[in-house]
């Protein structure tokens, strides 16, 4: 069966959307539930290399099914029969019905009553990436057709090519958190600014502490002339210019702006700059003397008073916070310049600071 234009309208398109919809595909299973006369329509979308990780699932259904909640449905389809299905092959209820077995049978037509489930259409849809994904049909009586399975075969290869774009946008988005998380943990925050000192992206850390206009706010807001006069310098800089602005005539409000990178694949955009700032912040410290620990074999004891002169604490207020004595925080102190191969108080710091914990 070919997809028809008005499939392409109904169907594909709210396919690839439903990557940025909330819910994901919330359209494209009520397109499809509709279009095949289902009244529940299923999908789990499961990593094949990391399957102890829970799928994303989805569900809709019809009012009268969407009233009563989720009346068994996962159970009478369990997972080692989603496993065991051919990629893009649909099967029918019958085809997954246990007949060779009258106890398993029973059972399985207990939970198939029970759920509410008279006839289905199944598909197990192996992706262009890691991802697996599978739809189900649902309706209380035998309703479903010959077409039905034929369009759940013709989408197959659209599916497949979405799952990998979601696979990949989702990778991304995933090395966006890690790298914002990272920098949080060290202050860190930053934007992308267009040549107007206006905000086109913020972090998290960015957008709660910048008091910037955005660019995409429905009216031109005056900024920063200073910042919109740097960010229009850098938009034709090297990429080794640097400008320092003060937002508000006070350190604690500075920003280090630079050009905007080109992008990987050379596509236009409106970023003239990366503005950045950074608040002071340190480790946690039980966390932190866990990191030191471990880097340099320190004892749990050391590894504390460590962490703790690296603060710039001195060794023996840092060794009655611990409740060690005059001697035994120095002892302890020598102990842990040689580990760490330092030369005093000064050198720890600085390696710590240039160091894994605080990141901890």
């Amino acid at each position: 069966m070919a997809i028809t234009p008005t499939d392409e309208t109904n169907l594909l398109l709210p396919l690839f959307d439903g990557i940025f919809e909330t819910p994901v595909w919330e359209t494209f299973l009520r397109r499809l539930m509709q279009r095949t006369g289902a009244q529940r329509v299923r999908m789990a979308v499961r990593s094949s290399t990391a399957p102890s990780q829970p799928p994303l699932r989805r569900r809709v259904a019809a009012d009268r099914f969407a009233a009563l909640g989720d009346p068994g449905e996962p159970e009478a389809f369990d997972a080692a029969l989603y496993a065991s299905l051919r990629p893009n092959r649909v099967y029918t209820l019958d085809e997954i019905r246990e007949f060779d077995d009258p106890v398993a049978r029973k059972r399985q037509d207990a939970t198939l009553a029970s759920a509410a489930i008279g006839d289905a259409r199944l598909i197990r849809v192996a992706g262009k990436s890691d991802l697996h994904a599978w739809i189900v049909l649902l309706h209380e009586r035998p309703a479903f057709s010959a077409a039905d399975s034929a369009l759940l075969t013709a989408l197959a290869p659209a599916i497949a090519t979405v799952l990998a774009t979601y696979a990949a946008i989702g990778e991304l988005r995933l090395r966006a958190a890690v790298a914002e998380e990272s920098l949080a943990m060290l202050g860190i925050g930053q934007a992308l600014l267009d040549r107007d000192g206006r905000v086109l992206v913020a972090d998290a850390l960015a957008s709660a502490q910048l008091a910037l206009p955005l660019a995409s706010a429905p009216q031109p807001a005056i900024g920063n002339a200073e910042l919109a006069q740097a960010c229009a310098e850098l938009d034709a800089a090297t990429p080794a210019a640097r400008r320092v602005v003060h937002l508000d005539g006070k350190h604690a409000s500075t920003l280090l702006l630079r050009p905007a990178m080109q992008s990987a694949e050379d596509m236009p955009h409106p970023a003239a700059a990366v503005a950045s700032f950074r608040n002071p912040r340190r480790e946690d410290p039980m966390r932190g003397a866990s990191v030191i620990a471990q880097t340099f074999g320190l004892s749990a004891r050391e590894a504390a008073l460590a962490e703790a002169i690296s603060r710039g604490v001195s060794i023996i207020d840092a060794g009655k916070t611990l409740k060690l004595t005059r001697e035994t925080a120095r002892n302890y102190s020598k102990r842990i310049y040689a580990k760490t191969g330092t030369s005093g108080q000064a050198d720890l710091v600085r390696l710590m600071l240039s160091g894994l914990v605080v990141l901890a």
